[in-house]
């Protein structure tokens, strides 16, 4: 929630930019380090393997519609097609997943390398709009670029590995 009141604030004060760059690094590094506590000490749970993966989906999707709206973030902003890829990809993860479950009776949350890496590189997108006034627009495309790529290929290779273990 501070990181999005924070990105509200950035067109009164662009102070804030710097706010919500910090909130999302603390965001991501909490996040590794919280993963990684977890396996270490042999704590994973069936509800942290679905949370997680959620609340990581619903601050890069929020992220993502308040760097793309004019109303509220200036510019840089993301174009259009980025959110909607991206919330069109975890749609249909979601979808495939209760279907696949309606199917299979279970359900089967195995994170793969590819998604990771999309998630990473989603994340560095929404940095690079938080810090894109100080970087070429040549810059932020092809961050823009790269994150549709993993995502894109994540949401194939999720999408490939369900269908295989029908």
């Amino acid at each position: 929630m501070p990181l999005f009141l924070c990105m509200i604030r950035v067109q009164y004060n662009p102070f804030y930019r710097y706010i919500c760059v910090f909130i999302m690094l603390i965001i991501g590094l909490s996040d590794v380090l919280d993963g990684y506590i977890a396996r270490k000490r042999n704590e994973i749970s069936f509800l942290g393997k679905c949370l997680d993966p959620i609340a990581d989906k619903m601050v890069i999707v929020i992220s993502c519609l308040v760097l793309s709206s004019g109303n509220i973030w200036p510019e840089p902003r993301f174009p259009y097609w980025l959110p909607t890829i991206i919330i069109c990809k975890d749609l249909l993860l979601i979808f495939g997943s209760v279907i696949f479950l309606l199917i299979t009776g279970e359900i089967r949350f195995r994170p793969s390398a590819i998604g990771k890496i999309a998630t990473f590189s989603q994340i560095m997108a929404v940095i690079s709009v938080l810090i894109g006034n100080h970087l070429p627009l040549s810059i932020l495309i092809v961050f823009w670029k790269m994150t549709i790529i993993f995502t894109l290929t994540s949401g194939f290779f999720y999408t490939y590995r369900a269908i295989k273990q029908l």
